[in-house]
């Protein structure tokens, strides 16, 4: 009798931790989507170009994460540098989850020489080193922030479709869809109506890892001068410009390099939670 009270008290302190890391993490992305969007019309973030400061400052309570080598405000460029990541993430995963989805789940439901076809392109497309696919796109279609989009799109689709085609394998096999296929359903009911419907969790809690994956490869095209071009700002252009002055103002790199992995923590955090609670490892739904 005494043994389960005992275990009970040893799993729930780990549980309430990983909640409250959860909570932590869904305040911090709520926020910072908020801020992002709202930008524009929030009055108390100055313009990020705006010049003038005194140059190099540290963080104070006039400018909160100090001022760079122009004296512009960091925060304001750290908010807008963050509207320019997440947009780029937000729209280039989303973009990625339909398409890879769509084509993982067609390939795995009928398998044979489309499966096979799909499945070549993955593999290929995943041999190919991704920071130089990126680069090469980027430098053949210009550095705006659609051509970036779609260079990290591409980067994520076949790993997007990967995943989806392995979670079709285990879900095209089981008991439901089968009784589904002998009472006479036709294919587009047992994909769009029994299939994808338990593909999807896989998908949403991979969505919130690739969000964290390609801010990581925005950052990395900004760091060798690729990303979208100047005056435009994202968090690897001002941690770019912030590199040559780590020793004098480390402040114009770290602060923002902070918040960017404070993002990527709870991104990945939420995303490894969801992979858990849904099963997803297992395919158990």
């Amino acid at each position: 009798m005494s043994a389960q009270p005992a275990a009970a008290l040893e799993v729930s302190p780990n549980r309430g931790g990983r909640n409250g890391a959860l909570l932590v993490s869904g305040v911090w992305l709520g926020l910072l989507v908020l801020a992002v969007v709202l930008v524009p019309w929030l009055w108390f973030i100055d313009d990020p170009y705006a010049l003038g400061g005194e140059a190099n400052q540290g963080p104070s309570r006039s400018h909160w994460f100090g001022t760079d080598q122009l004296g512009r405000d960091m925060f304001a460029r750290a908010i807008w540098g963050g509207r320019v990541s997440l947009s780029i993430a937000g729209v280039s995963v989303g973009i990625a989850l339909v398409i890879g989805c769509l084509v993982g789940v067609v390939a795995g439901y009928f398998r044979g020489a489309i499966d096979t076809l799909v499945g070549s392109v993955i593999y290929i497309t995943l041999a190919l080193p991704a920071l130089m696919f990126a680069l090469f796109i980027v430098t053949l279609l210009g550095q705006t922030f659609w051509n970036v989009t779609i260079a990290v799109t591409i980067l994520a689709i076949p790993a997007i479709a990967r995943i989806a085609r392995a979670q079709t394998l285990r879900f095209a096999a089981r008991e439901f869809v089968t009784v589904s296929h002998m009472m006479g359903a036709r294919w587009p009911r047992l994909l769009f109506r029994e299939i994808l419907p338990n593909v999807i969790p896989a998908m949403v809690s991979i969505g919130f890892l690739a969000v964290g994956l390609v801010i990581i490869a925005e950052g990395s095209l900004s760091f060798i001068g690729a990303s979208v071009s100047a005056p435009n700002i994202t968090w690897g252009s001002i941690m770019t410009a912030g590199k040559g002055r780590l020793e004098e103002s480390p402040h114009i790199s770290l602060i923002t390099a902070g918040m960017m992995c404070a993002t990527l923590l709870a991104l990945n955090f939420i995303g490894d939670e969801l992979l858990k609670r849904l099963d997803v490892r297992e395919a158990r739904i």
